[in-house]
């Protein structure tokens, strides 16, 4: 993470409170070790291999035992994402999906040079550069620590600059608010395993978006072919959670914080949603 990162940060657990550097190695711009630090609650966050470590308490992996069915549901998937980074990346699929999504996804998105945009469940990177090459600077969170470092290091080889890492809960982001004037999510929400922390994490992505600002989001479509062929919801090998939305249940949910502009189910396999903030 570069130390400009700290303009954007705040506790994740209180919610309140920027938070202090401090480092023990850093290259340049980036600090490559060190730790956050939350001067209110006094929660120390640490930093290594130049990633912000800022997951909710309740995610750590010693809190495995006190957790309920939702955050036990994220665990199992953050193993599995953990686990399975190098059969994500030979997906053939999803890259050849890619050709008619990521242009899609652009499209609606709208980045312009001077944009601070944020990528919302970035993975491996499967879309990352896309965006890096858009906009002035890139922030990149995920849950899965594993495909953080492979996003970053596909991100350094590129030579992509101004692009920071955070390992975060989409439901408890630890960014101010307001201060993204672009968000994207491609295929994050459909994971997150109940109605309510789905709801968190719209609320969360439109707290942190600027007025007037677009979110560019999708998920999983319960088309035709998935009624036909496919479960509404589910699991995935090694437990990943997945839920299959209606145009009307994706619709009602990001219309609670968001004004919904479009929903293109053209795609067939998911929806794309843009969306804009309301301005005050």
């Amino acid at each position: 993470m570069r130390e400009s990162l700290l303009d954007v940060l705040q506790c994740t657990d209180c919610g309140r409170h920027p938070l202090t550097l401090a480092y023990s190695r850093r290259q340049d711009e980036a600090i490559l070790e060190g730790s956050l630090t939350c001067p209110g609650c006094h929660r120390s966050y640490q930093v290594s291999n130049g990633i912000a470590r800022m997951l909710p308490i309740d995610l750590e992996a010693a809190n495995v035992a006190q957790a309920d069915d939702a955050v036990a549901l994220k665990q199992s998937e953050m193993r599995a994402r953990d686990e399975q980074v190098n059969d994500y990346e030979r997906m053939w699929h999803l890259n050849l999906f890619g050709k008619l999504e990521i242009p899609a996804t652009l499209r609606y998105l709208n980045l312009k040079p001077n944009h601070l945009a944020l990528e919302a469940g970035c993975g491996t990177g499967r879309m990352t550069l896309e965006f890096a090459r858009r906009c002035a600077r890139l922030v990149c969170i995920d849950f899965s620590i594993e495909s953080l470092k492979r996003c970053a290091a596909k991100t350094a080889q590129s030579g992509a600059a101004k692009v920071d890492f955070v390992q975060a809960d989409l439901c408890r982001l630890p960014f101010r608010p307001g201060v993204f004037d672009r968000v994207v999510s491609c295929q994050v929400l459909e994971h997150i395993p109940t109605l309510r922390s789905r709801e968190e994490a719209v609320g969360s992505l439109s707290r942190v978006l600027a007025d007037g600002g677009n979110l560019c989001l999708s998920a999983y479509q319960y088309s035709w072919l998935m009624r036909l062929f496919g479960r509404k919801q589910g699991q995935h090998s090694g437990g990943i959670y997945y839920f299959r939305f209606t145009r009307n249940e994706l619709r009602s949910l990001l219309a609670r914080n968001l004004v919904v502009e479009a929903i293109n189910g053209a795609l067939v396999y998911h929806y794309i949603a843009r969306c804009r903030k309301a301005n005050g």
